[in-house]
């Protein structure tokens, strides 16, 4: 076999490894993977159900963190004894699964949160943390919006909830607060919302 010929075998061969891992590789590239959503299943609860009225909006205000980490701050620098204020906390990909939803034991437990300063709202309300600060930085990412319409369209159809009570935590009549930021698609949420519900 000549010199040459051999080359370019040898050079075939590494362009065909080369492209084999870039295909089993390029799956891995994508930020934005689509999330399947179990919602009835996930939000399935042992104990009887509240009667939920409203669902308030949050973000965290940081860039990353998950339930785990929110509620040890809930309990060890609030003194919270329920700990985790919100019933679920949805994850930006940093520090939980991007579009991932976690679910709180105050869901699990059916009793009420701590994420507003109202106690008589959070009796009867459901609160949601999206991982992410959106005041300072770009909005939730894709699947944490869709993870979050998925949630909210649940809760409305089960609990008769209205859009006129899916509220931000800034609409709450309490200390002024900017949660969950400028940046959050509050509007189109609600355009959302009202697209999945029955004429």
């Amino acid at each position: 076999m000549k010199i040459v010929e051999r080359h370019v075998i040898i050079f075939s061969i590494v362009m065909f490894i080369t492209a084999t891992g870039l295909f089993i590789y390029l799956p891995f590239l994508s930020v934005e993977r689509e999330v399947t959503i179990h919602i009835e299943e996930l939000c399935r609860v042992d104990v009887e159900e509240n009667e939920w009225e409203y669902v308030v909006l949050h973000h965290s205000a940081t860039e990353e963190g998950n339930a785990d980490n929110f509620d040890r701050y809930h309990r060890e620098e609030k003194k919270w004894s329920h700990g985790l204020a919100y019933h679920f906390v949805i994850g930006n990909g940093n520090g939980s699964g991007n579009g991932e939803i976690e679910v709180g034991d105050r869901w699990k437990k059916q009793i009420h949160g701590a994420h507003t300063a109202n106690m008589d709202l959070n009796r009867i309300s459901i609160g949601i943390c999206l991982v992410g600060n959106f005041e300072e930085d770009n909005g939730p990412t894709d699947n944490q919006f869709k993870s979050l319409t998925s949630l909210v369209a649940y809760f409305s159809k089960r609990y008769n909830i209205p859009n006129s009570h899916i509220v931000k935590h800034s609409q709450v009549l309490q200390k002024g607060t900017a949660c969950p930021g400028k940046n959050f698609p509050y509007r189109q949420l609600i355009k959302e919302i009202s697209a999945l519900q029955p004429l």
